[in-house]
């Protein structure tokens, strides 16, 4: 099953099941937890850094779990032969049980910690070390003030490389609460360790920052628990949607007949990435429709593709019948030239094959909804904006988290499914289910990248693939070329190279 986003309450929640499912003891937990986020924090900084064993840890506590969880790592750096100090907020006269049971292990080993009980006690932070920052997790509930805000600010001024333990202290876990809070009063980590599942404040592009890169620590944590929840936010990291079956005897219009259309004058290009990435993908045949001017350009340059080409030679001012298409794509390179937009409202009033709308169709659709706010989409259609393009089409927001609920609200009113493009992509649903893409990196963050989404995307919807299936499956797949070919250690792409992955996968 795809796992839902939980809500810091679900997760207290998660680990007492777990440990009464599991006859563990909180501490057990504690430690099982603790020693694993050891493990991957160690692993990792050992590929970052070949003088590791030179490094200072610098470990901050609070007196919580989180603090908890601190003192354990604390205590399997110093029995690794690292370099460690202890800092501890002392905010009151004694932590959480599991807390004072992990101080005495880590004062029988020999770590004396530095109490801090007024800025007098910071330590100095060199930009060399490593800042372990386990103060405050996802029971915290009310802004850092006083002695906390001013350790926190002193942690950020450091440079240091800071590695936050569940989430970074000071932030909300939760997104409703973390979007309208005071970020200068929180750790802005360069890595996070958190357990099993990304907190929802890891998801958006205000928040995200504090986060830095984030790794998930499987601490065996009882799935069953997770059935039990009717949660409508998902995290995607596998898929579960069934591969369409071929066999020795299958033929190519059995896979399905994609139609891109787009193009104008100079952007032909995205016409053909689109096209290319559809065949790429496992449909049969491809068709583009495309402004004459078009013509010996994709001849040339994708002969594999099959050319309609309008009267026009430099915008398309007249669309295609569509009846022999499986799936329609639109938008790529299309312009929005006045013909084209009195053109696109005709023609897509009439549309009643599965599609997928982009860039220009979309920017088009702005300006038709602002002059007719009552005219519909196709139904089940599927939309690709990035956060300007669908800030045009449906208002300005305020920030990332308040644009997903708009999303929501728009697509459970127009029966869509809206692909809201950005660094954890979120798929939502006419039932208002929100899926945040696992998949992707900055490799994506290149011209084109959207037109092969949108070929891909394209192609699942004409190899019979729902709606949401090929957007779930297009976006994943999509976001896995880029982890792909990072891991064969490219640091730069161009879209093609996203297209010529395609067929590794």
């Amino acid at each position: 099953m795809i796992a839902p986003i939980l809500s810091s309450s679900q997760i207290k929640q998660w680990d007492n099941y777990t440990i009464e499912q599991d006859s563990l003891t909180r501490l057990g937990l504690m430690e099982r937890a603790a020693t694993r986020c050891y493990h991957a924090l160690i692993s990792q900084l050992e590929l970052e850094n070949t003088s590791l064993g030179s490094k200072t840890f610098m470990v901050f506590c609070g007196q919580g779990n989180n603090g908890g969880d601190g003192l354990v790592i604390a205590r399997h750096l110093k029995n690794a032969g690292y370099t460690v100090q202890l800092h501890l907020l002392s905010l009151k006269e004694i932590g959480s049980e599991d807390f004072e049971l992990n101080l005495v292990r880590c004062k029988a080993i020999g770590i004396e910690p530095n109490f801090i009980q007024s800025e007098s006690d910071f330590p100095s932070i060199s930009k060399s070390e490593i800042v372990i920052d386990a103060l405050f997790g996802t029971g915290l509930n009310a802004e850092l003030s006083g002695l906390s805000l001013a350790l926190v600010q002193h942690i950020n001024v450091s440079n240091a490389n800071i590695i936050s333990i569940d989430l970074p202290s000071g932030l909300f876990a939760d997104i409703d609460s973390s979007c309208t809070q005071n970020l200068q009063n929180v750790i802005y980590a360069t890595n996070t360790y958190s357990f099993e599942l990304p907190k929802s404040s890891f998801l958006f592009a205000e928040t995200a920052k504090c986060v830095g890169d984030f790794y998930l620590v499987n601490i065996d944590l009882s799935p069953s628990f997770l059935t039990t929840l009717n949660n409508p936010w998902f995290w995607l990291n596998k898929l579960n949607v069934e591969p369409k079956s071929s066999s020795k005897f299958s033929y190519k219009w059995q896979k399905g007949h994609a139609l891109l259309i787009g193009g104008s004058y100079g952007k032909i290009g995205a016409v053909i990435l689109s096209a290319k990435a559809a065949l790429r993908a496992g449909c049969g045949l491809i068709s583009t429709f495309v402004p004459s001017v078009g013509y010996s350009i994709i001849q040339t340059a994708f002969p594999e593709a099959m050319i309609e080409t309008d009267v026009e030679p430099n915008e398309i001012r007249n669309f295609p019948s569509i009846e022999k298409y499986s799936a329609i794509g639109i938008g790529p390179g299309l312009g929005t030239h006045s013909g084209t937009c009195k053109a696109f409202e005709k023609w897509i009033s009439q549309l009643d094959k599965p599609c997928v709308i982009d860039a220009d169709a979309l920017n088009i659709y702005a300006k038709i909804l602002s002059e007719n706010s009552s005219f519909a989409f196709p139904k089940y259609a599927i939309l690709t904006p990035h956060a300007k393009e669908f800030d045009r089409l449906f208002g300005a927001q305020p920030n990332s988290y308040e644009r997903l609920l708009k999303g929501i609200e728009m697509a459970k009113k127009h029966s869509l499914i809206i692909v809201l493009k950005g660094a954890h992509t979120q798929i939502i649903s006419p039932k208002g289910e929100v899926f945040f893409n696992a998949t992707g990196n900055v490799l994506l963050a290149t011209a084109g990248s959207g037109d092969v989404l949108t070929g891909i995307i394209t192609s699942y919807l004409a190899q019979g693939y729902s709606p949401i299936d090929a957007a779930l499956k297009g976006v994943f797949t999509h976001g896995h070329l880029a982890d792909s070919l990072k891991n064969k250690g490219h640091k730069n792409c161009i879209a093609s190279d996203f297209i010529e992955e395609l067929k590794y996968h």
